[in-house]
């Protein structure tokens, strides 16, 4: 799937630039407020990267989350923050798992007070209650939900934050690190822009200046994928994509989503799926009212509800 922002249907809040997966840079735009915040059931999020800091708290089952080629696998109630450009990824480890997502606009920071660099991994499990970045979290989806004025979630944000850099650890980057981080990101771009035409890891890594074994490790150390899957994974997005439009055969939905062969793109689909293309695009056509395909997310409304979900979560119920 796309990241969250490609797919989250709120306002304009964010989005890609034109063009499916045109790069592994996931291009934010803000409202006046500088904050997005959303809540979602995911199955798999690409590799993708934005200057935008982000704090995700499972809402419900488990996922697994490689940031900084490091590996986090949350529950329920539990937190990550991921800082501004870092490499992520993100796929379910049970059905139905869900989580919110709240982005921090980089123009809440300056020169002076630049977006936090910390480590924060917060475990529900143990944590005390009355916990001060929960009960910020809590306190900013409250204002969200109930349409506060904008100056109340602006502030809201800003102790959230605070509460941040007072919870987690400094960073201290390694050049090293920053160095692979980066020309990783130049070929998830490359991967990205040219995933619909005959490609190869050995592309990819001339591409990019890389050896070929090289590459395949460090590419398997930020995506926890290898480079095949995560190739199929992009062309099978596009097949979903194009199996809505039904002039379109499924030879020739192959073909524009990069499978050389049909049969590859069927057997695709099985893997992931659990059924053929055309399958597939009876379901997701199907009238309103009968049980079709979900896709890899699906975003939820901010209600009440979804705040009670949360407290539950958090551990933060009287």
């Amino acid at each position: 799937m796309l990241p969250f922002s490609a797919i989250h249907p709120h306002q304009a809040a964010t989005h890609r630039a034109p063009g499916p997966q045109s790069s592994g840079c996931e291009l934010i735009a803000f409202d006046a407020e500088k904050l997005n915040l959303f809540a979602a059931r995911v199955r798999y999020c690409e590799p993708h990267w934005h200057p935008a800091p982000e704090l995700v708290t499972v809402l419900s089952g488990a996922f697994c989350v490689v940031a900084d080629q490091q590996e986090f696998r949350l529950s329920g109630g539990d937190m990550l923050y991921i800082n501004a450009g870092v490499v992520h990824t993100l796929s379910a480890r049970q059905p139905e798992s869900s989580l919110m997502t709240v982005q921090f606009s980089p123009a809440l920071f300056d020169a002076l007070h630049p977006a936090p660099g910390i480590r924060y991994w917060r475990k529900a499990a143990g944590a005390a209650a009355g916990d001060p970045v929960a009960r910020h979290l809590l306190a900013l989806l409250a204002s969200v939900i109930q349409g506060d004025a904008p100056f109340l979630r602006i502030a809201e944000t800003y102790m959230l934050l605070d509460a941040l850099v007072r919870a987690g650890e400094p960073l201290a980057c390694e050049p090293a690190t920053s160095r692979e981080a980066g020309r990783i990101k130049q070929a998830i771009t490359f991967i990205n822009q040219h995933f619909d035409s005959p490609l190869t890891l050995q592309d990819v890594a001339d591409h990019t200046g890389m050896s070929y074994a090289w590459f395949s490790r460090q590419f398997k150390r930020f995506s926890r994928r290898n480079f095949k899957d995560y190739l199929t994974l992009l062309r099978l997005n596009k097949a979903r994509t194009l199996l809505r439009d039904t002039t379109i055969p499924i030879t020739g939905i192959a073909m524009m989503s990069g499978f050389p062969q049909h049969k590859l793109l069927i057997a695709a689909f099985n893997k992931y799926h659990g059924m053929t293309p055309t399958l597939y695009r009876k379901q997701i056509l199907s009238p309103p009212g009968v049980q079709g395909q979900e896709g890899d997310c699906v975003c939820l409304p901010l209600t009440q509800a979804l705040y009670r979900q949360l407290a539950r979560a958090l551990g933060e119920v009287a």
